[in-house]
Order: structure tokens, then sequence, then C-alpha cells
């Protein structure tokens, strides 16, 4: 299933599910503001190279290098063994190495690093330009402004009457609270739970 990010986002805006319309969308947006803040906030703090995250995983793969033995092939090509004997081929000069590892995500894998550290060659440009600092500002660069008072010149020239909402009706019965179960989900009951435990 592909929609953890969906179901996020339908927790953090659950409460504002109960709000009428314009109340939930000011609901909304002061809650994207707020967010976009504080991680602009954070970014501009940020005083290294890599977001903290990324440098983190950096970290992680440069403790694992240390027991690879590595050998030159050419200048910037090398062949790094594991200690299980398995060989990987890692060329710095294109950024890329035979785990995939390194090519699929831009940040560089254990041998890549083992790699670097045998010719000197810094880590931290070895890393995707999408997981530097500064992309990461870029990223939250804008901003969210409150949205102006409605009703009156604001509007329009045209409009001076008060902004009201259409008029709609609404719909019989009990509004739904529970989310529409996606395909391939089923909803589980007492005698489904009672199978799995017997099992």
């Amino acid at each position: 299933m592909d929609s953890n990010i969906a179901e996020s986002w339908n927790g953090a805006i659950k409460e504002a599910r109960e709000y009428p319309l314009i109340m939930m969308l000011e609901y909304i947006r002061t809650t994207v503001m707020g967010w976009l803040a504080l991680r602009r906030a954070k970014a501009n703090d940020e005083k290294g190279t890599l977001t903290p995250n990324v440098r983190k995983l950096v970290e992680e793969n440069y403790d694992l290098s240390t027991v690879l033995a590595v050998r030159d092939i050419s200048e910037l090509e090398f062949q790094v063994q594991d200690p299980r004997g398995e060989c990987f081929t890692v060329n710095l000069a294109v950024g890329s190495c035979s785990c995939r590892e390194y090519d699929e995500i831009g940040i560089p894998c254990p041998h890549a690093l083992a790699a670097s550290s045998k010719v000197g060659f810094p880590s931290d440009a070895m890393v995707a330009p999408a997981y530097r600092v500064p992309t990461w500002r870029q990223g939250f660069a804008g901003k969210i402004y409150p949205v102006p008072s409605v009703g009156g010149s604001q509007v329009g020239s045209s409009t001076t009457a008060e902004l009201l909402p259409p008029a709609v009706r609404r719909p019989s019965g009990r509004p739904r609270k529970v989310r529409i179960k996606s395909r391939g989900e089923f909803k589980v009951t007492k005698s489904t739970l009672n199978i799995i435990f017997i099992f």
C-alpha cells in the first residue's frame, strides 16, 4: 500500500474535518504554515553541508566501511571486498558502485566511502545535491500568508455585498467518519481474529 502520506495527513486534519468548510481550510492553512516555518528555521540553523538525516546515514555507512579491503583498478576506480569475500566495483569519477545503492539514492554506500577514504576524497562531496543544506533551504523558501478578509473591495471591484457560502443541501443520514477501505484491505471481524489467533 502506498497511501502512508495520505493516511498521515488524514490523521493530522482529523479534528478539522468536523469544522465548517471555511474553518477547516483555515485550520489546514495555519497548520501547514506552522510546519513550514518550523522546518525553515531548522534548515536555516543548520551549520553543516548535509541535512541531519543524510549526515547520520553517511556516518553509519562510514563505520561499516572500516572493515572493507580496497584495491586500485585505476586512478578513480577501485575493487572493494567485504569480510565475506564479495567484491564490488566503485567508480568515484561517475559516482557509482556495483551494489547499485549509491547509484539509486545518491548517498554513498560503505563501498564508495571505503574507496574515497583511500584517496582522501571528501565524503560530503559524494552526496547528491538534493541532500545538501542549500537545497533543503530552497524547499522551504516559499511562504504561506494569511488569507485577506473577504467581502467588500478586497474580493474585487464588482463585489460589494458580503461573500456567503453556496446554498447546498446537506445529505440525509449521519456523516461518514470512517475512511473507505482501499482495494486489498478487508474489515477485521471477531471471527477473523479468532481464526488468526488459532493458527
